[in-house]
């Protein structure tokens, strides 16, 4: 499965810093190397973290066509501005496991292995959480 995370962000934000560890954690090939079937072969997850003030909408978007899911994930920019690194991280991550797994259960995909999309996914990002 091709699996990606980016952001459109405030550099103030500097989110780019937890994306950069996300990356670091090797998310993509962790992905690419598993078979979740045929029915959903991507998905695309975008942080959203600007000015308040643009009032921009969240968009979820399954495409059947290309069998890609594409979700923007939203972040408070001025809680984020504030944030430190290891909090940053944890808002994101935290972010990451409670929606995506919700976002794609309400699909019907056929031939897609969501348990066990769903179990990795959890995995792989709870590890990413800063330890207590």
């Amino acid at each position: 499965m091709r699996f990606s995370i980016s952001g459109d962000f405030d550099w103030e934000s500097n989110i780019d810093k937890v994306l950069d560890v996300f990356s670091d954690n090797n998310y993509r090939s962790y992905f690419q190397e598993r078979d979740y079937g045929t029915g959903l072969i991507g998905i695309t997850i975008v942080f959203m973290c600007q000015d308040p003030a643009l009032n921009l909408k969240r968009r979820i978007r399954l495409s059947k066509k290309e069998k890609k899911l594409y979700v923007d994930m939203m972040l408070d920019l001025p809680q984020m501005k504030s944030a430190d690194l290891v909090k940053k991280k944890m808002i994101m991550s935290e972010l990451l496991l409670k929606e995506i797994p919700e976002i794609v259960s309400k699909y019907k995909i056929d031939d897609f292995d969501l348990q066990r999309f769903i179990e990795d996914f959890q995995q792989k990002f709870r590890i990413t959480l800063p330890v207590p």
